[in-house]
């Protein structure tokens, strides 16, 4: 029966949504199913991060429109887990959360509740079975719009929250800073938007128990119209490449802290790394380090046996000789899926 209402409830806000952006003057009053608002108006929602998408923050996961144990985006693809109920905006690491990137209101409201005082999450909370219960939001915001719609912020850094339950607060207006509060492996902003109790895909404007669509998302969409180029649906997605002078730790590459870009003739090793976001099962993964003549000093390929959220991958060689050509060496990272390749290049002189 339960999912009987939720399904009749989809169909109601699908055809508001439609009439909306139709620019339909319709009007329906007094018409509730259960807590959802059938005339409710979807609030218009801007960016909540102070970034610029592909470029220093990216979208990494999706509201999950299985209503089963498994996981799918709005596009049918596996960019979303089980039960996830909002839109990832990662940023590109410890590095550059530390720097301070704005929290944004993506629309108007009235703060309804904060969260503060929560430290970055470690590996041994996100293993605790209790260490985040009732706290896997971390550090955020939740803000109330017209009509029973709100949005909800997630992941913030501990002492940066801005405004305090009451506060009127515009669209845009800065509510905190990106962290890695709660449970997230990386810094990121989650952006849940809810009508009522039920959660809504701002990518498509309905609940997230539906089934999903291969085409990109368009009439349904709550975005504002400026963000439909920026917020497409993403390929793979490299975006930190780096350099080394010895076999680079896992941690020292998601920290932000390997960002060397010269080296004297004499280093023991020449490495590059490379990390991506969003890639799938079967995507091919090439990196390729270059010398300043263009012969190529070291590569390394791997095709990926399951989908990754966030991956890494480096490839170089130890000195040999008395050391290395001075000049620019080039490091490259290609990933092909269904035949087609995204590349990303970056260089390190040797001086």
């Amino acid at each position: 029966m339960q999912s009987n209402i939720n399904e009749g409830k989809g169909l109601i806000l699908r055809f508001f949504t439609a009439m909306r952006k139709a620019g339909s003057s319709i009007a329906v009053a007094g018409l509730v199913l259960g807590s959802a608002y059938a005339h409710a108006e979807p609030p218009t929602l801007s960016l909540p991060a102070a970034c610029e998408i592909g470029t220093s923050c990216w979208l990494v996961n999706f509201v999950d429109h299985d209503p089963g144990p498994g996981a799918t985006d709005y596009r049918c693809g596996g960019l979303s887990y089980d039960t996830h109920k909002g839109t990832d905006i990662a940023i590109r690491n410890d590095a550059a959360m530390s720097s301070g990137i704005d929290v944004l209101a993506a629309a108007p409201g009235k703060v309804a509740g904060t969260r503060d005082g929560m430290g970055n999450s470690t590996k041994a909370d996100l293993e605790s079975a209790t260490a985040l219960r009732g706290r896997d939001c971390g550090n955020g915001v939740r803000i109330e719009h017209e009509d029973g719609w709100s949005t909800q912020y997630c992941h913030m850094m501990k002492g940066s929250i801005r405004v305090r339950t009451g506060d009127v607060v515009e669209r845009g207006q800065v509510i905190g800073m990106i962290g890695r509060s709660g449970r997230t492996e990386f810094p990121h902003i989650h952006l849940s938007l809810r009508q009522g109790e039920r959660v809504i895909d701002p990518f498509t404007g309905e609940s997230n128990i539906t089934a999903c669509d291969t085409a990109e998302y368009g009439m349904g969409s709550l975005w504002d119209p400026a963000l439909k180029a920026a917020l497409a649906y993403p390929g793979p997605q490299p975006f930190h490449l780096g350099f080394a002078s010895k076999r680079p730790k896992t941690a020292e590459i998601e920290s932000g802290a390997l960002n060397r870009s010269t080296f004297p003739p004499d280093t023991g090793a020449l490495v590059f790394f490379a990390e991506a976001f969003s890639l799938k099962k079967d995507d091919v993964v090439t990196l390729t380090l270059t010398a300043p003549d263009g012969s190529i000093v070291a590569d390394h390929t791997v095709t990926l046996d399951r989908p990754l959220a966030k991956g890494h991958w480096f490839t170089g060689r130890k000195r040999r000789g008395t050391g290395w050509e001075t000049g620019l060496y080039t490091g490259t990272i290609t990933i092909t899926r269904d035949g087609v390749a995204v590349a990303k290049s970056a260089t390190a002189r040797v001086e």
